[in-house]
């Protein structure tokens, strides 16, 4: 479960988030849509522990990111796509991550089937569309 709870962040004078809260229970497919400029990265980021909120908390099964144990076996976010080599298929990619973190590759073999992308797992990184 992810757990939002009256997130506020600033970045200098522009507030990029205003008090946000919201739960997204477990095992839910969640859309998290709004317009250029609204808060969406901000708060994953916030979530993710790549930045920090000015108040409020961003929780996972009622943890904070950097509390995990082993985040790589609760949490998937690719929230751009600098760090991945654009020419490299995304089944190596995921792999490598895999590999890097003790998985085995029978597991990005079943995620990629649980999320419905094993047709496109040799298509390479590059040709992705991130919008």
């Amino acid at each position: 479960m992810i757990e939002i709870r009256n997130l506020s962040k600033r970045f200098g004078s522009r507030l990029a988030l205003d008090d946000v809260s919201f739960v997204v229970e477990a095992g839910r497919v969640t859309a998290f849509l709004g317009p250029n400029g609204a808060g969406k990265t901000t708060t994953m980021r916030v979530l993710l522990g790549l930045d920090f909120a000015d108040s409020g908390q961003a929780l996972i099964d009622g943890r904070r990111f950097v509390d995990l144990e082993a985040p790589i076996l609760s949490v998937g976010a690719l929230l751009d796509a600098r760090h991945a080599h654009p020419g490299r298929s995304a089944f190596a990619h995921l792999r490598a991550l895999a590999l890097t973190h003790g998985l085995p590759q029978s597991r990005v073999e079943d995620v990629l089937y649980d999320v419905g992308l094993s047709e496109v797992a040799g298509k390479r990184v590059g040709g992705f569309s991130l919008g």
